[in-house]
């Protein structure tokens, strides 16, 4: 037996598309085939019935209706499957046994377009990956928005490779065959952090085949407007990107105009430590945007102003002009009151006309989508006039840039109904009065009855027959029935239909055309409501380069707006932005998450450093004091500089810095294959051979994760290299006394600590950096504080004070009377015998002496 011919067409279409589910549309439903319906079942949880197929056995099969079917595909697709959806391409007609059907787009991770598939505040990048013995590129897209962004990594490195991509964070990865094979053992990969890379044909990525698609795709005669065409890699890996998407979507997408050459050397650097350590997208607790800088600033009102913010954020600038030129926006929108509450009113009304405008590239636009258009293009035009004049050249630009659509207003205004139902099919987007011929059928469909009550009196007045009725029923359509009494006075124009036993049934060309007008009516009406469709869609298609310029201004006026806004409600100041070589300088610098998230009133403080003998901050102090708070918002003022925001402080200067690393944290990496020291020595080796003089370091805490004194040599032996052989401007966090005695021996060296006050044998943090070193850890204390049971604590105490003794014959087996063995101390006399007097300078002795007699004082 053999297949019947739809399941052999079936069969065809699976042989293409092998590594995805197809869709097969029958009538109103898309169905599933044999291991398709099998697999996909069991995610969509849908019962699996069968279809006879002209095999023996029947086919196995599930569905899902087609309104309703992007839900399931974007659970399919959420669930690691491809999805081929295979359309009706014609309508059934009487003598044809198969319509015709062919694959219209394959949905994949990277290409979801519809809403509720994707987070409106994030991009959906789709990366290409493309190494050989001298290039290595990638290259991501956003076909929601048309974002296209390509970048040389060259020569191939895997860990800058994986920044790269951490820092993009595509949701889907296609590849050349190397870096395929390479891909399989990298622990991002492995463990989740990035996608698998799926290999793509070696031929997409063909340095002709890739210049062609490229070319053909901004319809130019050369690439270097876009990238160095002689650049083979950022060629390669652009070209086989456009290439999967004209595959996969079977179109080329108008909507992708521009590609960007992003040159990582114009950027503020950021790692995946460093993204993940200062928390700038998502906090470390739960992986959500609450508790990241991005939370703590984020008043935008639109979502395409949050995934511009989002992207400065991963990606701050390094143009100092560029920086300048976006303080000042920002300056205006603080300064004046009206113009910004002015804007973030019309800013309420506009929608994600980048994403609007995807869609109808994508042939996926409903007629809502059109209303959401015209209500986002009507602000254009009072959000004008309300930037119009201001000082800085960031919103003039903007004024320049945002187009003129009185034109395109015009026509939706009035073509569009006020409540246009989702999907096409369902008629009635139109306004009524748009269209003569729309409104003559909508007339003739809803007043039928009157219209028919009109003509029945008319034919009884022009024949003067009393019985004469006009009648519909399925089998004969309407006719005018006439009783036998009457049937002399029948005209000659009435064309005898039936004869019934009491009478006669007639027809008029005027009737029959009537009935014709009637029964094909909402086929009539949902033809012209579709090439209107068409039309206006034409309208803004001719406009994408336009539209998208327009939705670019939006996104950055939003971007301006959310900061100004941050800035006005928590306080901030513009910092002063200077070259790199210069001093940074915070005064009453604030964490901008921590006083987002507390109630309490946070501390302020200051941070001094440059790249002379001020270049390192040694910081000593207690656990919970703030040492990391202090470091984190340092880092986080710097990051809010250099992508134009006002920052939390009195005042700043702030330098402009080339690369941000972070060692914070002590988390365990056991499922990476890696313990706590192992990552720590990882991200130190990192820092020691990539961070340059102009670089801002965050260190916390370097070598507690093994013994002691391997722990203080190899920290001693980071802070020596560190000022000795980079000079960058460094915080340096630990609870090794001993480095604060490289303060005098190491050029640049100096030490700061987080003051605490110990009352009673317990202690207060006061938060407060100052110049000095600590003179303990209070590690007992905060154990304290914590709950450790006082009988702990105390017999940690005595066991401190056997090894501050150096007493290590001790056997701390035995349990010894703790009150005969602590002899009572007032607070004063603690801390004299726990003093090391030979690791204490003249200040800090005396800064001691003062706080002891004021102990003393009471």
């Amino acid at each position: 037996m053999a297949l019947s011919d739809m399941m052999r067409h079936w069969q065809s279409i699976k042989l293409q598309y092998e590594d995805c589910i197809i869709f097969y549309r029958l009538g109103d439903f898309y169905e599933m085939f044999f291991e398709d319906a099998q697999e996909a079942s069991k995610i969509l949880e849908l019962t699996l019935t069968g279809r006879d197929c002209g095999l023996e056995e029947r086919a196995p099969m599930c569905g899902v209706p087609y309104h309703a079917a992007e839900n399931y595909i974007a659970k399919l697709v959420e669930n690691g499957k491809k999805v081929a959806i295979c359309e009706q391409l014609t309508e059934p007609t009487k003598g044809v046994k198969l319509v015709e059907r062919d694959v219209i787009r394959v949905v994949t991770q990277g290409t979801l377009l519809n809403d509720g598939q994707i987070d409106e505040k994030s991009n959906n990048f789709l990366c290409s990956v493309f190494c050989d013995d001298k290039y290595c590129s990638i290259s991501w897209c956003d076909i929601t928005t048309g974002d296209f962004f390509v970048e040389d990594l060259s020569p191939y490195n895997e860990n800058k490779l994986i920044d790269a991509l951490v820092r993009v964070n595509p949701s889907q990865i296609i590849a050349s065959t190397k870096i395929f094979k390479l891909s399989g053992n990298f622990s991002a990969v492995i463990h989740g952090v990035l996608p698998r890379f799926e290999l793509y044909k070696d031929y997409a990525y063909s340095y002709n085949n890739a210049k062609n698609l490229l070319l053909n795709q901004f319809n130019v005669s050369s690439l270097n407007a876009f990238i160095p065409e002689e650049n083979k890699g950022l060629v390669c890996v652009s070209g086989a990107l456009i290439e999967y998407l004209n595959e996969t979507q079977k179109q080329i997408l108008k909507n992708i105009i521009k590609l960007n050459n992003f040159e990582g050397e114009n950027c503020l650097k950021l790692d995946g430590s460093a993204l993940n350590n200062l928390e700038i997208l998502s906090s470390n607790r739960d992986r959500k945007s609450y508790g990241s800088l991005f939370w703590a600033i984020d008043n935008t009102k639109t979502s395409m102003g949050a995934r511009y913010l989002k992207s400065q954020l991963v990606a701050p600038l390094k143009d100092l002009e560029l920086i300048k030129y976006r303080q000042q926006g920002v300056k205006d929108l603080f300064d004046d009151t009206l113009t910004r509450e002015g804007v973030i009113d019309l800013l309420r009304n506009v929608k994600d006309l980048e994403r609007l405008i995807g869609k109808l590239t994508n042939n996926v636009a409903s007629p809502r989508d059109l209303l959401s258009i015209n209500e986002t293009l009507l602000a254009v035009s009072p959000l004008k006039m309300l930037i119009v004049g201001h000082r800085s050249k960031a919103l003039n630009d903007i004024y320049a840039n945002l187009g003129d659509y009185e034109e395109i207003c015009k026509i939706l205004s009035s073509a569009i109904s006020e409540n246009p139902p989702i999907n096409i099919k369902d008629c009635g987007f139109v306004k009524d009065g748009f269209d003569k011929n729309l409104d003559e059928l909508r007339n003739l469909k809803s007043n039928g009855t009157k219209r028919i009550e009109e003509m029945e009196l008319s034919e009884k007045e022009k024949t003067g027959i009393k019985t004469l009725k006009i009648k519909y029923n399925k089998v004969f359509g309407y006719f005018i029935e006439v009783s036998n009494s009457f049937k002399d006075q029948v005209p000659y124009n009435y064309v005898r239909k039936q004869t019934l036993t009491n009478g006669e049934r007639f027809i008029t060309e005027e009737l029959k055309k009537f009935e014709e007008d009637v029964l094909t009516c909402n086929e009539k009406i949902l033809a012209i409501e579709t090439e209107i469709f068409k039309k206006i869609k034409n309208i803004l298609l001719d406009n994408v380069s336009s539209l998208l310029k327009t939705a670019k201004c939006f996104a950055f006026l939003d971007f301006l707006l959310s900061l100004a806004i941050v800035a006005k409600k928590r306080a901030y100041v513009m910092p002063t932005m200077v070259e790199e070589d210069c001093e940074l300088n915070i005064v009453g610098g604030r964490h901008p998450v921590v006083e987002a998230v507390s109630k309490q009133t946070f501390i302020p403080n200051d941070t001094s450093l440059d790249l002379n003998e001020n270049r390192m901050m040694v910081i000593t102090g207690p656990n919970m004091a703030g040492k990391s708070t202090y470091m984190r918002q340092v880092a986080l003022i710097v990051i809010l500089a250099q992508i134009g925001s006002f920052v939390p402080c009195k005042s700043a200067q702030i330098p402009i810095v080339d690369k941000i690393f972070t060692r914070v944290g002590a988390s365990d990496y056991l499922i990476f294959d890696q313990s706590t020291f192992m990552v720590e020595m990882t991200e130190v080796a990192k820092i020691l051979h990539n961070a340059t003089k102009h670089s801002l370091l965050i260190l916390d805490e370097v070598g507690r994760g093994t013994s002691t004194f391997d722990g203080l040599s190899i920290a001693w032996a980071v802070v020596e290299f560190l000022a000795k052989n980079i000079g960058a401007k460094t915080l340096f966090a630990t609870h090794y006394h001993e480095l604060s005695e490289l303060e005098g021996i190491i050029f640049g060296v100096k030490n700061y600590k987080i003051t605490v006050r110990e009352i009673n044998g317990s202690i207060v943090f006061l938060r407060k950096i100052m110049r000095g070193s600590a003179n303990k850890s209070f590690g007992i204390e905060v154990a304290s504080l914590a709950g450790v049971p006082e009988n702990v604590t105390k017999r940690a105490k005595t066991i401190l004070k056997k090894l501050e003794k150096k007493d290590l014959t001790i056997d701390f087996s035995k349990q010894t009377d703790l009150e005969a063995e602590e002899k009572t101390f007032s607070e004063v006399e603690k801390i004299i015998s726990e003093l090391n007097v030979n690791a204490i300078s003249p200040l800090q002795a005396f800064e001691i002496l003062i706080d002891l007699k004021g102990k003393l004082n009471g």
